[in-house]
């Protein structure tokens, strides 16, 4: 059986560039699962990416979040208030601090994952369907874009 990285490097993965191309040394490269899902950040590039990881941190946001910076963090209460609210610059603040974070503690990207995904994961070892990979440095990707 693969492993969960081997599953993720083998898998497609969509994006759509940011307006700011700061953005990638601020925060990585966000990608996509499907098509689909990346419409939502706007519109996608017209080829997929392939990727080559080797130590992502895969979760769901919530327990990432804790994993990083514990559970009772500045964090932890920036994530909570932004399910009530879809404040932009909040948002990327926290990818901001995520992305630092978990790259200061050796991994190469962050896989987000539903709680649904993540039962998937622990009783099948499979990746779910549906999945948001920020990967921290943007050679680790097929995507060239903005000489990034």
């Amino acid at each position: 059986m693969q492993t969960l990285t081997e599953q993720i490097n083998r898998k497609k993965w969509w994006h759509s560039p940011p307006h700011d191309r700061a953005a990638y040394k601020e925060r990585g490269i966000f990608l996509s699962s499907s098509y689909k899902e990346c419409e939502f950040y706007g519109r996608p590039l017209d080829e997929s990416v392939k990727v080559h990881l080797s130590n992502p941190l895969i979760d769901t946001e919530e327990n990432i979040i804790k994993a990083l910076f514990g559970k009772k963090s500045a964090q932890m209460d920036i994530y909570e208030t932004l399910n009530n609210t879809a404040d932009l610059k909040t948002r990327f603040r926290l990818d901001a601090e995520m992305y630092r974070a978990a790259k200061k503690n050796g991994y190469d990207a962050i896989a987000i994952v539903t709680e649904k995904g993540l039962k998937k994961i622990r009783e099948e070892e499979k990746l779910p369907r549906s999945i948001e990979l920020n990967i921290f440095d943007i050679m680790q990707s097929s995507l060239r874009v903005w000489n990034a």
